[in-house]
């Protein structure tokens, strides 16, 4: 059967509408016990169950952008906000508190669990499928992969632990079965988050890797084939090479220096290996999304949001906007919506004080936020790219209002019905790769390299386009940065791109060097590449774990001389200021201090059921936490 008789061939995402009115495809919900009968009886029905499983993705979509930037340190809750968002907010506890509940992530590993185990039976079954399936058959089990590791590399960000599991849940299940569970810190959930991603898995003996694509236009649309139609598609699953490399990053604060340099080693060397294949067009995927996008100007994914005089310079605005007109410039994957399709988030609702709704106005840059950015850079308020007055309101707008460069005028994406604003959410994108690769240079001792991509990039360090040829540390890897194929792409580093701050920070050719040790360099350089991340992800759902990854690594007392008294202290010394107008800094300060910075949330099943949900989750009773009055 085409697939044009099941869903549109549009040229945006349409994901799991045509699920969602086939229950009994793919009812993976947790809600609702796992439905065995039916499932996958024909060969559409293992795309639809990918999609299926790409619609808990969408649901868990805003999870953690109204979770953790609560916390951070850029945004407020308004007035109107709900007593539960306001309690996250204020650092009171969290076990109970419907916005830290991490069942949205749990959801999606079930769904992906099932779909292994249903694959597998499929495939056993069948007997012989056709050609385009037997291509896609592993690509869709090698992304189901990537989508389960980005669930628990979510959930190890934000609370710093979780249960994993491979069962297909039949039935709910208590956590106490260790047949079925096992309970993992970080450092535990990387090990076997990175085996996954580099051992694949077997699916009725078929060895599948974890980095494989599907060719969604041939079967979407495989009387045309046209794969310019459906670029969107290839968006939807993290690339393996970036979740290897973040879990690798957090891997490397909890072990000792020689595996944490070998860490760091593979985030430098295969970072750098992927940027330069790119440039130089021998890496075929990315070749594919380059040649396959009709934008403007350029559709070099590392540009970043450069200083260009053109009209390109609104391409950093665009990589949020729900018609994804920027989409191919710096993402290189994201949750997409589609309205019209039912698929919904709440940004453009909590974020907008213009919403029909007004009431629904929840989170606002608060003064401290607003703070942190020079008059100059162009994600603070003065300049108005991510943050802009709305309404009389000071308000986050960069996923709704922005400049049309055809009318010439700021306006909102959709004037009439700001309600249907669904705008993409960044699962990561080109800056993610330039701040792992700068805090990989720090740890292997290359300050200056480290240096230049934080701040004002290879391009002003190297207005000749010569590359050094006498500094090892200088990897040849770096010259598509500054001089080749085409005189560079032009890297202004991560500040420097923004037009924001520089970071003062010691350079091997400063006269007081050698009055630092190497740890002292690192930690200082580590916590200005926080910093910055904090002004790069205005709302993203990635910046306060950022700080959290920092502070874990200098709260390793047994391999970096470090105390989690002094890691707390490094987060809290970043957000206690922001509550300094309400007189809560000190409150929030001493909840850092004595219960920590990660989200707390105590499960005791994990429930397939809806009317066992309540009963998956235990509300705390530690007398000692924060009161949950505002």
């Amino acid at each position: 059967m085409n697939i044009k008789n099941i869903i549109p061939a549009i040229g945006l995402l349409v994901a799991a509408v045509a699920f969602n009115s086939c229950d009994d495809y793919f009812d993976t919900d947790p809600k609702n016990i796992i439905n065995e009968k039916d499932y996958i009886a024909e060969e559409n029905e293992m795309y639809k169950g990918f999609l299926g499983i790409f619609n808990r993705m969408q649901e868990a979509g805003d999870h953690a952008i109204f979770l953790t930037d609560t916390r951070g340190p850029l945004l407020e809750t308004t007035d109107n906000a709900p007593a539960e968002l306001k309690s996250i907010y204020y650092y009171n506890e969290t076990n109970g508190n419907s916005y830290a509940d991490p069942t949205c992530y749990y959801a999606i590993i079930v769904a992906c669990n099932d779909y292994f185990a249903k694959m597998a039976d499929y495939h056993h079954n069948v007997g012989g499928m056709t050609e385009i399936a037997e291509e896609n058959f592993p690509a869709l089990i090698s992304s189901a992969i990537r989508i389960k590791v980005w669930a628990y590399l979510m959930l190890g960000k934000i609370y710093g632990e979780a249960y994993w599991f491979d069962d297909p849940l039949t039935e709910k299940k208590d956590l106490t079965d260790g047949s079925v569970f096992t309970h993992c810190n970080m450092k535990e959930l990387a090990d076997r988050a990175i085996n996954l991603l580099e051992s694949g898995m077997t699916i009725d003996g078929i060895h599948v890797p974890a980095d494989l694509e599907v060719s969604w236009y041939k079967w979407i649309d495989e009387e045309e084939q046209d794969a310019s139609l459906y670029r969107y598609w290839e968006y939807l699953t993290p690339p393996a090479l970036v979740l290897n490399a973040e879990f690798r990053s957090w891997r490397a604060s909890y072990v000792d220096e020689a595996a944490a340099q070998a860490d760091w080693q593979w985030i430098h060397d295969n970072i750098l290996s992927f940027m330069y294949d790119y440039q130089n067009g021998t890496n075929e995927r990315a070749l594919e999304r380059l040649t396959n996008t009709d934008l403007q100007g350029t559709s070099d994914i590392f540009q970043l949001n450069k200083k260009m005089q053109s009209d390109n310079y609104g391409a950093y605005q665009n990589i949020f906007y729900t018609d994804r007109v920027g989409l191919m410039t710096q993402l290189l994957s994201g949750i997409m919506y589609d309205y019209d399709n039912h698929q919904r988030n709440r940004l453009v609702q909590y974020f907008c004080p213009e919403y029909p709704d007004a009431e629904s106005f929840y989170l606002q840059p608060s003064d401290h936020g607003v703070g942190l950015y020079n008059e100059s850079d162009i994600r603070g308020l003065t300049q108005g790219w991510t943050m802009r007055t709305l309404g009389g309101q000071r308000c986050v707008s960069k996923y709704y209002y922005g400049y049309n460069f055809t009318t010439r005028v700021y306006e909102y994406l959709n004037n009439e019905e700001i309600f249907k604003i669904e705008p993409t959410i960044p699962t990561f994108r080109a800056h993610d790769l330039h701040f792992l690769l700068a805090e990989a240079e720090t740890h292997l001792g290359h300050f200056e390299q480290a240096y230049w991509i934080l701040n004002e990039g290879l391009s002003t360090r190297f207005p000749d386009k010569k590359m050094p040829t006498d500094d090892p540390a200088w990897d040849y890897r770096y010259d598509p940065w500054v001089s080749a194929p085409n005189g560079g792409y032009g890297n202004f580093g991560l500040a420097g791109t923004a037009s924001g701050t520089i970071h003062e920070l010691p350079l091997p050719t400063d006269d007081d060097w050698s009055s630092y040790t190497e740890d002292q360099l690192k930690e200082m350089y580590d916590w200005a590449i926080a910093d910055e991340n904090v002004k790069e992800y205005i709302a993203e759902g990635k910046s306060y774990s950022y700080m959290c990854k920092i502070a874990e690594r200098y709260a390793n007392s047994a391999y970096r001389s470090g105390s989690q008294e002094k890691a707390r202290d490094s987060v809290a010394v970043r957000l206690a200021p922001k509550y300094a107008a309400n007189g809560r800094a000190q409150k929030v300060e001493s909840a850092i201090k004595t219960h920590g910075y990660f989200i707390n949330w105590q499960l005791s099943e994990i429930s397939g059921s809806k009317a066992d949900e309540e009963a998956s989750t235990t509300p705390g009773t530690d007398t000692n936490q924060p009161s949950t009055e505002e």
